[in-house]
């Protein structure tokens, strides 16, 4: 009976270790953790922020937790956070963003090769064929692909034309609106 007991103790601590809950040191903080949960107990360890810490339970605002160097000590749950420390996301962003950066130069090479290969097609086709070529493919207007010097096709002096129609439609639509208010206020009698 007895060996029974332990054995279900055993599997007790490995299921309580392995969905242990992970958390971490607050920015910008040293902290003293401390023996127990009293304010004069003996200080066991320190931890800094971004320090990873296991949390083996929890007591009003104090967390008992299990240090790197395995000692394990008691402090103040507010000192805690689940959220990654900001310079290991700084990392991980920074690494994403490179990536992107070589994927985006990896597109611009692909662009650049395929457009030489259809400059080749055609060059070829124009040698050996006296049909007059076939019309370019159409380019879709991306950011990636748009020309730098290729300018809008609504000149300035319509769009502020029009900036000033909608100007004086919308400062009378206001006037009208505000006089009727008044009007409707004060017995139809003008005021103003």
């Amino acid at each position: 009976m007895m060996p029974r007991a332990w054995a279900w103790a055993a599997l007790a601590l490995a299921t309580s270790v392995s969905h242990a809950e992970t958390t971490y040191v607050i920015e910008q903080l040293v902290v003293a953790v401390s023996a127990t949960t009293d304010a004069d107990s003996q200080r066991v360890g320190q931890v800094k922020s971004g320090d990873k810490l296991e949390v083996l339970e929890r007591e009003g605002d104090e967390t008992h937790v299990k240090l790197s160097n395995g000692k394990d000590g008691w402090l103040k749950s507010s000192y805690l956070t689940n959220d990654p420390p900001l310079q290991a996301r700084l990392t991980e962003r920074t690494a994403e963003v490179e990536k992107a950066k070589k994927e985006g130069d990896k597109l611009k090479q692909d662009v650049t090769r395929l457009e030489a290969e259809l400059a080749a097609a055609r060059a070829a086709h124009n040698a050996t064929s006296d049909a007059p070529p076939p019309p370019p493919a159409p380019v879709r207007d991306s950011v990636f692909l748009q020309e730098p010097a290729r300018q809008s096709s609504t000149s300035w002096p319509v769009l502020l034309g029009a900036a000033a129609v909608m100007l004086l439609v919308g400062f009378i639509a206001g006037w009208r609106t505000l006089d009727r208010r008044i009007r409707r206020q004060y017995g139809g009698l003008k005021i103003y």
